[in-house]
């Protein structure tokens, strides 16, 4: 069993900024990422205990209020993300155009954690590792890498996920590739995830801190979270910290 190092309350170690987006699909030719058994049961159980693929899977907006606290913002917020996509740029380069979606860096993206599982563990890009126990602030947890790469075991993973024993929940993830939500991604760096509740059956961590600047975590505190099965317009809240990709 090996310590992880995370002091949310103190310090974050300020983690390299990786590149926004999943990795282009491979080509057909080339092997399907393979998973570890033992790391899908591992996904599978969070799955069930955030509420079910089937419920995580409805909502497609989702609207917060809470408060954030720290080195981006020191107020009360009202946020929304939803899984309706900005309209495709066109970009002209010399080496001709090429259209993309406009992302959005969102604060918000970690407290939609059981959707980011569900697309994920779907995602033939992926593929997952199990590490074994650790013990995350005092806390015994499993670890699971997702990776975008072929599956080669000795890569840097690009994401780890750390699982409380007892709950079944997501407590802590690293995300060198960031999670994605519509077009909404999350910040990179380390996550911590807690005070759990439920919501239309689902549930949502209601605590999450995130590191900002200077290593000091911003630290967002919901109040009220009201899912809803229809998608609204992208709207980029500068106020909460988004930072357009």
């Amino acid at each position: 069993m090996r310590s992880v190092r995370f002091a949310w309350l103190f310090v974050f170690p300020f983690l390299a900024v990786p590149s926004l987006g999943k990795q282009a699909p491979q080509q057909t030719s080339a092997p399907q990422p393979t998973s570890d058994p033992q790391a899908v049961a591992v996904v599978q159980a969070a799955i069930t205990a955030l509420g079910g693929a089937t419920a995580i899977g409805q909502p497609q907006s989702w609207t917060f209020q809470g408060a954030m606290r720290g080195p981006i913002t020191n107020d009360k917020v009202n946020y929304t993300i939803t899984m309706q996509l900005l309209p495709v740029q066109q970009i002209t380069t010399n080496r001709g155009t090429i259209k993309r979606t406009p992302m959005t860096q969102s604060f918000f993206v970690p407290v939609l954690v059981g959707k980011v599982l569900v697309d994920q563990l779907q995602d033939v890009e992926f593929s997952m590792s199990y590490r074994g126990s650790v013990t995350v602030n005092s806390k015994l947890c499993t670890e699971i890498t997702f990776s975008v790469s072929a599956a080669d075991k000795t890569s840097t993973p690009d994401q780890i996920w750390d699982f409380d024993n007892v709950t079944k929940l997501p407590f802590q993830v690293e995300f060198s590739l960031p999670a994605e939500v519509g077009a909404s991604v999350s910040p990179p760096g380390i996550v911590y995830l807690d005070d759990y509740r439920p919501v239309s059956g689902v549930m949502y961590p209601f605590l999450v801190g995130i590191p900002g600047q200077g290593g000091l975590p911003e630290i967002i505190t919901i109040q009220s979270l009201t899912p809803s099965t229809t998608a609204v317009s992208p709207a980029f809240n500068n106020a909460a910290g988004d930072i357009s990709r």
